[in-house]
């Protein structure tokens, strides 16, 4: 299939450019055809009745030279006047040739040859010397005058014809034009659908890297150099795969590595909180508490580490079976109820009963993370709203605090990993930065969305899941 596209996409537009101005090209040609056509008729039109009216004129000035030339020899026998005769007899029979050129009808044809065929008996009858009566040149004469009465329905004639060529002409530009119009948007519409399907197979490979999906190839189709661009965009996506797996591979072994000292401090830190090496003064007990609270949070941290390392690879542990979405929020609201109610934070809730395919447990992670996020940032006797909803075929989930929300700058970047924003660096809250970028991982890895609805003051969190797991959003 790529064999028959040009090397390059210049030269494919170029093809169709050429195309859709073909139609064009070909009723400009034929009006043009025509138009000529016109001029040479209506060229040939003007010389014909210029002949006609030169030929015309020629003959009856001949005959009526004749007619009086005879009528005097008949009186006086010149020699003369005979030769005179003659010649004009001569003159007559040229100018009725030129005549007899013209497209004239049958029977006046027929008139001219009878005129000539009598004016040449005339002549011989004279050169005989016998009796020739001059009403007979007259006869002759007359019957000539009712033949050159015709040109002027000859020259009408090739008028009436010009005319019919030149509305048949009109007609047919005018049907070639209507059909040029369609013919021409149906081929420019066909050359931009091939454009543009060129063009979407380079925006879904480049969409399909910026998610960071990178199971499967990027081929695209075209010209030669957007070919080549396909296979640069392919070379990128396996570079990132490379980069990803090796970045997933060091958070384990980090992880891991971590984790092990950490233990043992743990245990050292509590085995001195007990006392087991001896009584602890005061002052060693404000110490040991530091240690421990900053080794538990050490620990939070490392899990955290850990939990968005294996959200990386949710979608292809997915177990996708039906899911009571309200039920797992009442779960999630119940398990914080009581961080909760130390800051006199209230949830409101308002959950339609909804059944999703999914795994349960990574969405009540997301959940959990949500509503986490939502308390930290959430003022003293604050209200959380959660909202459970079937809008156009999906469950929407909106988790709504009245903390200082999330900066319009930062919305974009606020699911990246160990992203803090600015108004979270600057207050009391502490956080890793990765709980939102685990909620991402796992809505994504259901074929979700997430995002940052912008409401005015607070932070307002909305995900959107497919009902269905074939279904994306």
């Amino acid at each position: 299939m790529s064999r028959l596209y040009p090397k390059s996409f210049l030269r494919l537009i170029l093809i169709g450019f050429g195309l859709v101005s073909l139609p064009l090209v070909f009723a400009l040609g034929n009006a043009a055809y025509n138009v000529q056509n016109l001029a040479e008729l209506s060229g040939q039109a003007v010389r014909e009745a210029a002949v006609a009216a030169r030929a015309g004129r020629e003959i009856q000035e001949t005959l009526t030279g004749m007619e009086r030339v005879l009528r005097q020899y008949l009186v006086l026998r010149d020699a003369k006047l005979l030769a005179e005769y003659r010649r004009l007899h001569e003159e007559l029979a040229q100018a009725m040739q030129e005549y007899a050129r013209l497209p004239i009808e049958a029977g006046e044809r027929a008139k001219l040859t009878d005129v000539q065929a009598r004016t040449r008996v005339i002549l011989a009858a004279l050169d005989a010397a016998r009796t020739v009566s001059a009403d007979e040149l007259a006869a002759a004469a007359e019957l000539a005058r009712s033949v050159l009465a015709s040109s002027t329905r000859l020259v009408d004639a090739e008028v009436e014809r010009l005319r019919s060529t030149a509305l048949d002409a009109r007609n047919m530009l005018t049907w070639q034009l209507l059909a040029a119009v369609p013919v021409t948007l149906g081929i420019a519409l066909w050359f931009r659908a091939i454009i543009s399907s060129q063009l979407q197979q380079v925006d879904r490979a480049i969409r399909t890297i910026g998610r960071a999906e990178y199971t499967d190839g990027v081929t695209v189709t075209g010209p030669q150099d957007l070919a080549y661009l396909g296979r640069r965009l392919d070379w990128l996506r396996k570079r990132l795969a490379d980069l990803e797996e090796q970045k997933n591979r060091f958070l384990r072994h980090v992880s891991h590595d971590l984790k092990t000292p950490l233990t043992a401090i743990r245990e050292g830190t509590q085995l001195l909180g007990e006392g087991v090496p001896g009584p602890l003064t005061d002052q060693q007990r404000t110490i040991i508490e530091i240690l421990d609270q900053n080794s538990r949070r050490l620990q939070q941290l490392i899990e955290e580490l850990i939990n968005y390392q294996q959200a990386g690879f949710a979608a292809s542990s997915i177990d996708p079976h039906p899911v009571a979405l309200d039920v797992v929020c009442t779960q999630v609201l119940r398990t914080h109820r009581l961080v909760a109610a130390a800051r006199a934070i209230r949830f409101e809730r308002k959950l339609v009963p909804l059944l999703v395919e999914g795994d349960g447990d990574k969405l009540r992670v997301v959940l959990d993370n949500l509503i986490t996020n939502a308390i930290k940032f959430s003022p003293r006797e604050g209200v959380i709203r959660v909202d459970l909803d079937k809008r156009d075929g999906r469950a929407v989930i909106d988790v709504i605090d009245q903390g200082p929300g999330v900066a319009a700058e930062e919305r974009e970047h606020i699911f990246e990993p160990f992203f803090r924003g600015t108004r979270a660096r600057r207050g009391t809250v502490k956080g890793s930065g990765l709980g939102l970028a685990i909620a991402k991982e796992y809505v994504l890895a259901h074929r979700g969305r997430i995002e940052v609805v912008d409401q005015g003051a607070g932070g307002h969190f909305r995900v959107t899941l497919p009902l269905n797991w074939e279904k994306k959003v």
